[in-house]
């Protein structure tokens, strides 16, 4: 009597089978779910964004810029600038160039001196900030080329991007060529925000 009732609870061959497919169906259903709403797309979550943080903040209603104002106009997307630090005559100067071939330079103001920011500009000298062509979408990158710089190489090696027509950039090294409009181009990306032309850039 005993070994009849223990027989008739465990699971037959066949209910253990109806059971793995009927698992196997909710899983599907369930990642075919999250996929659709991108809840497993890692481009737009944990790798959006490096690790590194520049935290690199320029005040542009102190500098009136316009090479730099031109890339954080939400009006005139695909313009991108390059941001750069030099040396000269003993003082401190950013260098600005944008994809419209206009180049200007500001000497470092008492707040730039506080806040240090030839070290902040990227990796190794260089941002690239502007509005994709496409979007409202506001793009900061580095300015090192992602597949041949290395951070913790010593000595550290300058594989800088150069512009390369419209809003596409071009490593020297390796001739790759990535577009700075399109999300999730391969470069190195930061978080950044801008009040407008003439306001606060900050490069996160």
């Amino acid at each position: 009597m005993s070994e009849k009732t223990t027989s008739s609870h465990q699971p037959t061959s066949q209910w253990r089978t109806t059971g793995k497919r009927a698992l196997t169906v909710l899983l599907c259903s369930v990642l075919g779910l999250c996929s659709g709403i991108g809840l497993t797309s890692c481009d737009d979550a944990e790798f959006k964004y490096s690790n590194f943080h520049c935290n690199f903040v320029l005040n542009n209603m102190q500098h009136q810029d316009a090479t730099l104002a031109s890339a954080m106009n939400p009006f005139a997307k695909g313009i991108f600038c390059r941001i750069t630090f030099q040396m000269k005559s003993g003082a401190k100067y950013f260098i600005f160039e944008n994809t419209n071939g206009d180049c200007s330079e500001k000497i470092f103001n008492a707040e730039d001196e506080r806040n240090h920011s030839e070290q902040r500009i990227g990796m190794n000298n260089g941002l690239i900030v502007g509005y994709s062509a496409y979007d409202d979408v506001f793009f900061a990158y580095d300015n090192q080329c992602p597949q041949c710089f290395d951070y913790n190489a010593l000595p550290v090696r300058n594989y800088p991007l150069s512009f390369s027509g419209n809003d596409i950039v071009k490593c020297a090294n390796c001739k790759r060529e990535f577009a700075l409009s399109i999300s999730g181009n391969g470069l190195t990306r930061y978080d950044a925000t801008t009040t407008g032309p003439l306001g606060l850039l900050h490069v996160h």
